[in-house]
């Protein structure tokens, strides 16, 4: 997803932020483009455009083929287990299934940097693309927050009520994780404009009037709900579970506890550089004065930095899947199910494997019985 969604177009487009007390005298986009293009900052640097849409295209079809194959595996494991006792994985299931919406956005992505923004869908689409992949990337931020609580939680909690409704409470988090991931985008969502120029691109269009006003706000509220107040939450919630897997003195504590900082890390690296990005090209020109030099590089690398944010779809299912043991064991019974010629031999394997192994997963929980501790990574529900 572009800067221009969520500020306008880049500077090598010949447009910046300007003063809101400014826009009385404009009255259509050709105005305000003439306004934006003589208030550029005139300086110059030689940053290869071509360069750089080779690099974001190569990375969005990384991301894609490996993040859909990842999440894809995720899913149909996971839902295949449904009926196994109850132990589905709720949380890095609907987490899996947001990352698998966020994958699939990515060829839109791919194709308009690769047409220098030029948006050739139509109206509707422009809307909606950009809806759907705030849509998913709110959830699934969100759902890794639910998994670092239930962690804890499902550790620390042994009343008999929780036993009984910790079943149904994960489908009413779930439910209402989605609901308010579909709500959350809709103010920015209705400022989406296709906006027929020379060339068409859909952009971020709030009034002229208001736009820096718009723009502040669609930022600072991108970065508090997906980072200030996720990323906190998650340090305390997991930083406390490994504490506690210390003190119960779980015979692979060191394994656990450098899983516990992984996932930290990952959420770190991945959306610490692109909401501070976002935020100082939205306050740029407002609220703080930036060196010229360094506007041209943010909004240069912008993109580059959005791409690498959507790492987590791929790091997510390596993570909270494929590094448990049970998931692969689950993942090679799946797999041998549908081998016909081996697939007897294959059950008796897996439900061998089965019953000798442990997950990294915090959470080992039936209808009625007391938690027994595990790992750090998966909350069966």
């Amino acid at each position: 997803m572009s800067v221009r969604d969520n500020m306008g177009p880049t500077p090598s487009d010949g447009f910046t932020t300007a003063p809101a007390s400014d826009f009385g005298e404009i009255h259509n986009w050709n105005e305000l483009l003439y306004f934006f293009n003589h208030t550029l900052p005139e300086c110059h640097m030689e940053l290869r455009e071509d360069t750089k849409q080779v690099t974001l295209f190569v990375l969005y079809l990384a991301i894609f083929v490996v993040g859909l194959v990842e999440n894809l595996l995720v899913i149909c494991v996971n839902w295949r287990c449904l009926g196994r006792a109850g132990l589905l994985n709720l949380y890095v299931l609907n987490m899996a299934i947001a990352d698998l919406g966020i994958v699939l956005s990515l060829p839109v992505w791919m194709l308009e940097v690769m047409l220098d923004y030029t948006w050739l869908w139509g109206s509707f689409s422009c809307r909606f693309t950009h809806y759907f992949y705030f849509a998913n990337m709110y959830s699934s931020i969100f759902f890794l927050v639910c998994l670092s609580i239930d962690r804890y939680v499902t550790l620390t909690n042994t009343s008999p009520s929780w036993q009984r409704h910790q079943h149904r409470m994960r489908r009413a988090v779930c439910a209402g994780v989605w609901v308010l991931s579909a709500v959350i985008p809709l103010p920015e969502v209705v400022h989406i404009q296709l906006v027929e120029s020379s060339e068409p691109m859909c952009l971020f269009m709030a009034p002229f009037e208001t736009y820096n006003t718009w723009a502040l706000v669609v930022a600072l509220s991108t970065t508090v709900l997906g980072f200030v107040l996720p990323f906190p939450l998650m340090v305390i919630f997991n930083v406390l579970t490994a504490c506690r897997l210390r003190q119960a003195g779980w015979p692979e504590g060191r394994r656990h506890c450098l899983l516990v900082c992984a996932y930290v890390a990952v959420f770190a690296v991945c959306w610490l550089p692109y909401h501070v990005t976002l935020l100082l090209l939205t306050l740029h020109g407002t609220h703080v004065s930036l060196h010229c030099y360094l506007v041209h590089l943010l909004y240069f690398f912008y993109d580059i930095i959005d791409c690498f944010s959507m790492l987590h779809c791929v790091v997510n299912p390596i993570l909270y899947n494929f590094l448990s043991p049970r998931f692969r064991d689950q993942l090679l019974s799946a797999v041998v199910h549908y081998l016909p010629k081996v697939r007897a031999r294959g059950d008796r394997r897996a439900s061998s494997l089965s019953s000798s192994s442990t997950q990294h997963s915090i959470v080992i929980i039936k209808e009625g019985a007391q938690p027994a501790t595990a790992g750090p990574s998966n909350t069966q529900a």
